[in-house]
C-alpha cells in the first residue's frame, strides 16, 4: 500500500543551497518498494539521505526532457549497476529518453548490468488522460500538459479491496474464530468439521478503498492537469511563480501559485502541495520578503496548502 511521499527536489532550474532540482520518491509500506518521479542532478545523493536503498527502486516516471529533472538519471542508473544490484527497473518519459540514455552511456563507455526498459510515451497516444501502466492494484494514467517541451502528467490510482468477516452471522452458525475464518475470507466455498459446506459469499463483505495522487510537474494551466487531478486525495503541481510574475510564466511555460490553485479548485483536490519553486523564493536575509511574498499568497489562496522542501515527509 501507498505509505509516504518524500520530497528530493522542489527546485527549479538549478540546484540551490536550499533546494535541489525536480524529484520525488513515493514509498510503499512492506519492503520498502519505492518509485521515482523525476530525477534532477544530485537525486542519488539525496536518496542517500532519506535511508531509500535502490535496490527497492522500481519505476522511474520522467515528466520531460529538461536536464533540471533529468541529469540525475544515468548517473543513478549506472550506481545501480556499481552496487551489484541485479533486478530490473521500468523507466518511461517522452520520446527521445531512449536515445539520450544511450548515448550517455555510449559516450562515457557505462555498462548497466542489470534489465532496464525504457518506455517511452507517444505525445499523440496522450492528448487526453489514458492508462500508462498497470500492476496489482495501482495504476497510472497518463497526460499531456502545456511546456516548452513535451511534459507529461502522472496519476497513481490504488484500489484496495478488502474483504471483511460478517462474524455476528458465523457465530449464528455456531462457527467459532480460528482457522476457518482465514480460509473462509480467502475461498469462495469451504466445508465445515461437520461436513457442512458453506458459500462464503453471505459471510463476507468486501469495501473498497482508494487513494489517487496526482503529480503535475512543467506545465501552465492545463485542462489535462484538472482531469487528472479530479477528486484526487493530493495533487503535487509545479508552482514556479508567485501571480506578481504572471507574464515571465506564460512566457517560460510555467505555472504561477494563482495557476495551480485554479487547478485544484477545478479538480475539487483534497490537498494541495506546490513544488518547482523558482530560487528566487528563498529564506535569506537578503530575499527574505520576497519569500514571505510568496508565502503568504499561497495560504491566503488555499487553506491547508503546503509549500514543499526538501526532505518534506508527506504520510498517505
Amino acid at each position: 500500500m501507498l505509505e509516504k511521499i518524500i520530497f528530493l527536489g522542489t527546485g527549479a532550474g538549478m540546484p540551490t543551497k536550499e533546494r535541489n532540482v525536480a524529484s520525488l520518491a513515493v514509498i510503499f509500506n512492506g519492503g520498502g518498494e519505492f518509485w521515482l518521479f523525476d530525477c534532477g542532478e544530485g537525486t542519488q545523493q539525496q536518496i542517500h539521505r532519506t535511508g531509500l536503498r535502490l535496490s527497492k527502486l522500481k519505476n522511474i516516471f520522467i515528466s520531460h526532457l529538461h536536464g533540471d529533472h533529468l541529469f540525475g538519471l544515468p548517473g543513478l542508473l549506472a550506481t545501480r549497476g556499481l552496487q551489484g544490484i541485479k533486478s530490473s527497473i521500468n523507466i518511461f518519459g517522452p520520446v527521445g529518453l531512449e536515445n539520450y540514455l544511450k548515448n550517455c552511456f555510449d559516450y562515457s563507455r557505462t555498462h548497466i548490468p542489470y534489465p532496464y526498459h525504457i518506455h517511452q510515451i507517444e505525445k499523440e497516444k496522450f492528448l487526453a488522460k489514458r492508462l500508462l501502466w498497470k500492476k496489482d492494484d495501482y495504476s497510472v494514467f497518463c497526460a499531456i500538459l502545456n511546456h516548452q517541451a513535451d511534459s507529461f502528467g502522472y496519476a497513481i490510482f490504488e484500489k484496495n479491496i478488502k474483504r471483511n468477516l460478517l462474524v455476528k452471522k458465523l457465530s449464528e452458525l455456531g462457527i467459532k474464530p480460528g482457522p476457518i475464518y482465514q480460509t473462509i475470507k480467502e475461498k469462495n466455498q469451504v466445508t465445515l468439521e461437520d461436513g457442512r459446506i458453506l458459500k462464503t459469499e453471505n459471510f463476507v463483505k468486501e469495501s473498497i478503498n482508494s487513494v489517487r495522487i496526482c503529480y503535475c510537474s512543467d506545465t501552465m494551466f492545463s485542462k489535462n492537469a484538472v482531469i487528472l487531478s479530479r477528486d484526487a486525495d493530493l495533487l503535487i503541481h509545479e508552482a514556479t511563480f508567485s501571480s506578481q510574475e504572471k507574464v515571465e510564466a506564460e512566457q517560460s511555460f510555467h505555472s504561477t501559485i494563482e495557476d495551480a490553485i485554479k487547478v485544484a479548485r477545478s479538480a475539487k483536490a483534497k490537498k494541495l502541495i506546490l513544488t518547482h519553486i523558482s530560487p528566487r523564493y528563498h529564506r535569506s536575509t537578503k530575499n527574505s520578503k520576497i519569500w514571505n511574498t510568496f508565502h503568504e499568497e499561497a495560504n491566503s489562496q488555499f487553506p491547508g496548502i503546503i509549500l514543499a522542501e526538501d526532505f518534506l515527509e508527506i504520510k498517505i
